[in-house]
């Protein structure tokens, strides 16, 4: 998360620096400090609301678990008064820090057994008379990080309550370090601003002293050396080379811009077809319920399993091309299962999910165009399914013959 803040921050440096360079002064900063405060506050809602969602998670477990231990504890002499059933509930609020209350109650018989350790849950109950021995009370959450579960519990005996259970997860350990990340960040901010507007050049009305200057003599045209049009005109442009390795890689990834997929691929397709080969291209996406999908340490284990640097794709913010010669659809499928055994490997995360698509020439001549095609639609068959999966997209060769001589 603090990472995200720095980001922001380099973001926000960069924009003074050009309100500095283009003396554009107050109104631009006036705008962009209106967008780094926006980008700030998206950050602490992200934060707090994935920490709500996570928190929320673990309660979940923790409220089925504490059911079962109540479970338990009522099935050894049925009774919730008993020093046993007691005790255990007690030993239940020691283990779980954050649980608020219990309260088990009965359609037919009304409140079995209640617990609560913070009496601001009962709401307007006491002022109205509560009687914790016999009256049910109304629970009320009293911020938006309280969490109330409520079941039937059905005991061996045949006896039914309904349990109610409330955690409190507002926890100041989780939220110190979003604050205070973002608190650095609006400092930082504040200082720079602060320098950068001190430092913005104030125009002034120059003096000149018209003694101080002599008038330079006019030089003969005579004199004037000659120049050639074409230089300049060749030297207003500046020379690059659009398909030199230094700008056909991505500095994000290292991988080959997507720009290029289409080129190459028509460039191996060409190829194929000219030794009789087949060959795969084949899409693999990365999703994880973080969100968060490290990039460039991916694509380091593309290049490193792959054999052709020049054949590996960008492919948008989660999925990854590449192109694999000389494969048919089950050896490029089996390359595939490869690299996704070693990414879970090495990043050993069990909420990666690792989808593919695979398609092959299959000793026929289509564009690149439908290839790809072909690749993408089997990468969102596999995505439609939910898993960790890899579908191949098999043509029937004959059906494709067939067609292609109605075509004709």
């Amino acid at each position: 998360m603090f990472f995200f803040a720095k980001k922001v921050i380099y973001i926000s440096v960069f924009f003074r620096i050009i309100i500095y360079m283009a003396t554009k002064g107050i109104k631009l900063f006036f705008v962009l400090s209106i967008i780094f405060y926006v980008l700030l506050v998206i950050y602490l809602w992200y934060a707090f609301y994935t920490i709500r969602t996570q928190e929320f998670e673990v309660a979940a477990d923790s409220a089925s678990s504490i059911n079962s231990e109540i479970d338990s504890a009522y099935s050894i002499d049925y009774s919730f008064s008993s020093d046993f059933f007691t005790e255990n509930l007690a030993d239940v609020f020691r283990k779980h820090k954050k649980l608020t209350a219990v309260i088990l109650d009965s359609d037919s018989e009304g409140l079995q057994y209640i617990k609560i350790s913070d009496l601001r849950l009962l709401g307007d109950s006491v002022e109205k008379g509560f009687n914790p021995d016999a009256d049910l009370p109304e629970i009320s959450p009293l911020h938006p990080f309280m969490r109330i579960y409520k079941t039937k519990l059905y005991f061996s005996n045949g006896y039914t309550v309904n349990s109610t259970i409330v955690f409190d997860l507002l926890d100041r350990k989780l939220f110190f370090p979003i604050l205070r990340n973002a608190l650095i960040a609006a400092l930082i901010y504040l200082m720079l601003s602060v320098i950068l507007l001190t430092q913005l050049p104030v125009r002034k009305k120059a003096v000149i002293d018209e003694s101080d200057f002599e008038p330079e003599p006019e030089r003969p045209s005579s004199e004037l050396p000659e120049m050639d049009v074409q230089l300049l005109e060749d030297a207003a442009v500046p020379e690059t080379a659009e398909g030199s390795l230094s700008g056909m890689y991505s500095e994000r990834s290292g991988l080959v811009w997507e720009h290029f997929l289409s080129e190459k691929l028509d460039a191996e397709l060409k190829r194929a077809a000219s030794f009789d080969q087949d060959s795969c291209l084949a899409f693999i996406s990365i999703a994880s319920q973080s969100g968060f999908i490290p990039y460039r340490n991916i694509s380091e284990l593309i290049i490193e399993h792959f054999p052709y640097k020049d054949l590996a794709f960008e492919s948008g913010e989660d999925t990854f091309c590449v192109i694999i010669p000389e494969k048919d659809i089950d050896e490029g499928q089996i390359e595939v299962e490869k690299f996704k055994k070693n990414l879970l490997a090495r990043f050993h995360d069990s909420s990666y999910r690792v989808y593919a698509g695979l398609t092959s020439r299959n000793s026929r001549l289509l564009s690149e165009k439908r290839m790809i095609q072909e690749a993408r639609a089997a990468l969102n068959k596999a995505e439609e399914e939910k898993q960790s999966t890899t579908i191949s997209f098999r043509t029937d060769l004959n059906k494709y013959r067939e067609y292609i001589a109605t075509t004709i």
